[in-house]
């Protein structure tokens, strides 16, 4: 049902190339003195007013400051901050640190600060994310929302995406939180985690980092069908493919086996720029890669999609042992939370999942949560019949809600 789902919206993309920016800004707002500074380097360099999307009752601002980059140096970063309406708690407003998914696998305009869904692209090219209505339900419920466009994404970015970064992605969000409360006095020091999809998978990545930043108080996780078990992913859709009973539903398994080296491969070569990614696929995929970086994530698939259709088997993509080439294997286990025996959580963490998600499959995320509880990790777990990738937002929202509420009244 995903497969045809998938196949009947790839159909009716526009082909019409570019970015329609739906949110604008007004100037930066002048910061009084030098550069504000706090723990992981975090500089404030800006501060603009930001147009709220329909729906959301807040005040929005975009803020450009500095965060660790992959290398170790500092990078500009551009986060968006909704603070509710009203007057705040005594104590500040507690922070929701907000990951949104896959929007590209490497082009920093795919950003969800440039457009109005806050999604990078993901609704205007035929998925809606509901990512408005879940920040909304967010502000609703009294917390302030940090939500980075992430390392490498968005108009200030300078430097290469490192898509599926562990650490990257966790210190885009703490370096996100110092950010916000630089530009706004009325926070709290206390936040927890949370994203969906990929951002579901970089929120599990925070807790390893939060001692980065003691200023704050870490309180927990929300992971909402975090991408992980990459290798098992493709490995799936392989033996899809290969038991497929008609071409079409071949090639749809295909593509998506493909899909999960492309990304793997792009976010492998932001941090290792020498590694020549025909060790792990053949000249098919391999050409395509400049392409599929180059574009949001609906219309990065679709390039894969087209050119497996165009060959099927003979297309030449993923090596069999793609996952144990020495590079891949060290990209997965040092990201891939799933793929790390020494992996572990210490936190309450809540993972939601649907069962019929077509992109992270329900038997691996359960069969993760069972390793983590196995290790005495205080992970809730639930599942959603029913439920896909994106509906699993609103059918999870009172659990997520719940679980927010006991976090910060500890």
């Amino acid at each position: 049902m995903f497969i045809s789902t998938f196949a009947s919206r790839l159909r009716s993309l526009s082909v019409a190339a570019g970015l329609t920016v739906g949110i604008a800004s007004a100037g930066p707002l002048a910061i009084p003195g030098a550069w504000a500074e706090e723990s992981l380097n975090v500089k404030l360099r800006s501060v603009a007013e930001h147009a709220v999307p329909s729906g959301l009752e807040a005040d929005a601002k975009l803020l450009v400051h500095t965060m660790p980059d992959v290398r170790g140096s500092q990078t500009p970063a551009t986060t968006l901050l909704f603070v509710p309406k009203g007057r705040a708690p005594t104590e500040g407003w507690p922070i929701v640190a907000w990951a949104h998914g896959t929007s590209t696998p490497g082009q920093k305009t795919c950003a969800p600060s440039l457009t109005p869904e806050l999604d990078g692209g993901l609704t205007r090219d035929g998925f809606p994310s509901d990512y408005v209505y879940q920040i909304g339900e967010l502000l609703r419920a009294g917390y302030a929302v940090v939500a980075p466009d992430l390392e490498g994404l968005g108009a200030q970015a300078i430097g290469p995406y490192p898509y599926f970064g562990a650490a990257s992605g966790a210190r885009s969000l703490i370096s996100a939180v110092e950010a916000a409360r630089l530009a706004e006095p009325h926070l709290s020091n206390r936040y927890a985690a949370m994203g969906h999809s990929d951002g579901g998978h970089l929120a599990l990545g925070v807790e390893a980092h939060a001692h980065e930043a003691p200023e704050l108080e870490f309180v927990g996780t929300v992971a909402s069908v975090p991408y992980t078990s990459v290798a098992a992913t493709a490995d799936h859709f392989g033996e899809a493919a290969r038991t497929a009973n008609d071409g079409a539903a071949a090639n749809q398994a295909r593509m998506m086996r493909e899909f999960q080296g492309a990304l793997m491969t792009v976010g492998l070569t932001a941090d290792k720029p020498a590694f020549d990614p025909r060790a792990v696929m053949g000249n098919d995929l391999a050409g395509l890669l400049l392409e599929f970086r180059s574009l949001c994530s609906v219309k990065a698939i679709g390039t894969i999609d087209a050119a497996v259709k165009a060959k099927g088997e003979a297309f030449d993509g993923l090596k069999k042992d793609w996952a144990t080439n020495p590079d891949m294997r060290a990209f997965l286990a040092a990201n891939d939370p799933a793929a790390s025996p020494d992996f572990l959580l210490r936190r309450p963490t809540l993972v939601v999942q649907g069962t019929a998600d077509g992109f992270v499959l329900e038997p691996l995320t359960t069969a993760f949560v069972e390793r983590l509880r196995g290790k005495g990790a205080p992970v809730t777990y639930k599942t959603y019949p029913g439920a896909d990738h994106f509906s699993v937002i609103r059918k999870a929202d009172d659990d997520v809600l719940a679980f927010l509420r006991e976090r910060f009244a500890d």
